[in-house]
């Protein structure tokens, strides 16, 4: 069967390029990667084919660049917002930079460092390098995951791309779909590193860097958040210290941008207007962008209307309907080659779009706070289950739990403390994760038996229980935290907003994601993250004062999007729903049982929309992505 590549695409670039040491590699084949890298409407393509390496880039922006330097040859793309300290190091050491590129400087440091060299770097950053004269090849990804970078390996060669499609492009012999990514997927929402939804095919892991040498695939963590806690210092210490770094980080992030062509997601909440209240010291004023819904509980517009004006922001708006969402799916289907169901990117997307049509092209993001912080209301639900374990053990076994085991197991008020205790005696992170549909029901009674006989263990968390377990951290808290970073953020939120943002034409920083604010927050207690049961405590200490009251203590919202509510009450999507889900073709896919399909529907048309509206998308954003990516995956003949 002959590799292929989309032809047709979205607003998408990055690096790709394939290594094979000592034969010739084909630029037909660079191509084929190319195409599924593509900038249909500017096609921006540069890249090279030689001896043992082939290079290119799909460029969209400065930073994406290939370039070569004394037997090194580099394919980079990267937004860096420390370019002057790079310079400078490269100065001291010899190196004129007066006229180098950014990929020429970047090629340079590796002369002096080696792998390295990526300790130097703060941005995001996807990076491969081919050293001639060591005969190998390096690739590497930015601490948080940024940016991304899938590779595979072929017998002696090993392809790699910012675009799962782009390594599909050039494989010999295209590999099907993932039977465990299908499991990850529903319980996360998207396909968590390393796996992808392709077999044979990776994703490499933030702060990760790889080698391939002499046949051998070797991969090193350069750098990961820890958390050492300083008990030595009081709450006026952190407080004080905390404020700074936030501000430190805002202002370093700003280096590059300019105040017409930059702007802030506003949801209203306290990451996002912290970064607004830092980018308003120094642009002013600065440009705010929020999304708001005509649906009771999900819109929040007053608390965003009430920072921009406290720090007289050039505010735009823009109010989503079913209309918005029913433009935005195939767009995102398409444009996401795993499958992805965090249904905020309808959201996000059209917030970087109104920024995109407002002549803006780098927008700041307040992600990371909850997650370095303590910000998520799990967080505080978890400790009161952890509170159970402070009860003596004897008082639990002899009176407590026997005593809970009388009560009903329904949803009434009485049933509530033996749910209290059943979920207490769980053990993290199945406990946090244990709200999950998937979690909760029985595999067979879910998936089609000749499904289940490919994936051993259907549900999965091995992914959270590995980085739950190698966090460097004392604290229960901490690993939880750490889990969402390599989980929620690296695997889902940052690649929802990197990528919507990139669909509508505008690239994302994320200041509270800064290097130095994350290692800071390692060090702040515990304690001072969630005090008794208020979450992120020192972060909105360190804020007081400086953004509204009713904004510090509003509850969590985000870019939440009412699309269960939208799958009931809006014709068309309605109509999504019931010709995806009752399709036989859909039903034929052998992933579910068709009652278990029919269950979800009844459940979410007679229950909580909400949340199980959510479950009700993953299973469609599942099948569209099917229809889009395997089965209309069109396979073009190309040189081997």
């Amino acid at each position: 069967m002959a590799a292929g590549f989309r032809v047709r695409g979205e607003s998408v670039s990055g690096i790709c390029g394939f290594c094979q040491p000592g034969r010739e590699v084909p630029r037909l084949r660079l191509d084929a990667m190319l195409a599924a890298c593509s900038l249909p409407e500017e096609s921006r393509r540069e890249g090279f084919a030689g001896n043992s390496i082939a290079l290119g880039v799909s460029q969209r922006w400065p930073g994406q660049q290939i370039g070569r330097i004394s037997g090194v040859q580099i394919a980079v793309d990267a937004d860096l917002h420390n370019l002057e300290e790079l310079s400078t190091l490269l100065t001291e050491k010899g190196f004129n930079t007066a006229q180098m590129s950014l990929a020429e400087m970047l090629a340079s440091l590796y002369l002096l460092q080696g792998p390295d060299f990526v300790h130097h770097l703060q941005g995001a950053f996807s990076i491969a390098i081919w050293d001639d004269r060591a005969r190998q090849l390096v690739l590497a990804v930015d601490r948080f995951g940024f940016k991304t970078l899938y590779w595979s390996r072929e017998a002696e060669r090993l392809l790699f791309a910012s675009r799962l499609g782009a390594v599909r492009a050039a494989q010999k012999t295209p590999t099907d779909v993932n039977p465990l990514a299908i499991t990850q997927f529903l319980l996360f929402s998207v396909v968590p590193a390393p796996v992808t939804i392709i077999r044979g095919i990776e994703r490499l892991s933030p702060g990760y860097y790889l080698i391939f040498n002499g046949g051998e695939v070797t991969t090193k963590r350069y750098w990961d958040l820890e958390y050492n806690e300083d008990m030595g210092r009081d709450e006026k210490y952190w407080t004080r210290e905390l404020h700074e770094e936030m501000r430190a980080a805002v202002h370093r992030h700003l280096n590059g941008c300019s105040a017409e062509t930059t702007g802030a997601y506003l949801s209203g909440g306290t990451d996002s207007s912290s970064v607004v209240a830092f980018m308003s010291e120094r642009f002013k004023p600065t440009n705010s962008f929020s999304i708001s819904f005509p649906v009771e509980g999900y819109n929040e517009i007053q608390f965003a209307r009430v920072t921009a004006e406290r720090f007289a922001t050039h505010h735009h708006e823009r109010c989503l309907s079913p209309e918005d969402a029913v433009a935005a799916i195939p767009k995102l289907i398409r444009y996401y080659d795993e499958p992805f169901a965090n249904s905020s990117a309808i959201a996000s997307y059209h917030c970087a779009l109104l920024a995109h049509e407002h002549g803006v092209d780098t927008l700041f993001a307040g992600d990371g706070g909850d997650e370095l912080f303590g910000g998520n209301a799990r967080y505080a639900t978890d400790k009161r289950f952890a509170l159970y374990h402070s009860i003596p053990r004897w008082l639990r076994q002899a009176l407590i739990e026997p005593a809970a085991k009388l009560l009903p197991a329904t949803d009434g008020w009485l049933s509530l403390p033996r749910r209290y205790v059943r979920r207490a005696q769980i053990e993290n992170p199945r406990r946090i994760l244990s709200y999950n549909m998937f979690l909760s029901m029985e595999a067979e009674k879910i998936f089609e038996p000749s499904f289940l006989e490919q994936v051993p263990e259907p549900v999965s968390l091995a992914i959270a229980e590995e980085h739950f377990r190698s966090a460097h951290a004392s604290s229960e808290l901490n690993r939880l935290l750490y889990m969402d970073v390599k989980m929620t953020l690296a695997d889902n939120d940052l690649r929802k907003v990197s990528g919507t943002a990139e669909l509508a034409g505008v690239r994302v920083r994320y200041p509270l994601l800064d290097t130095r604010l994350a290692e800071f927050s390692g060090r702040i207690p515990t304690r001072l993250k969630l005090k008794g049961m208020e979450k992120r405590y020192i972060f909105k200490r360190a804020m007081k004062g400086i953004l509204p009251e009713e904004v510090l203590h509003k509850k969590k919202h985000g870019f939440g999007v009412p699309l269960g509510e939208w799958f009931l009450h809006d014709t068309r999507l309605k109509a999504l729903v019931q010709d995806v889900l009752r399709d036989p073709r859909t039903r034929q896919r052998g992933y579910f049982r068709p009652a278990f399909v029919d269950e979800l529907i009844g459940l979410h048309e007679q229950e909580h929309a909400g949340f199980y509206g959510e479950i009700v998308w993953y299973l469609v954003a599942l099948e569209l992505w099917h229809r889009e990516h395997v089965e209309t995956f069109r396979e073009v003949p190309i040189a081997r």
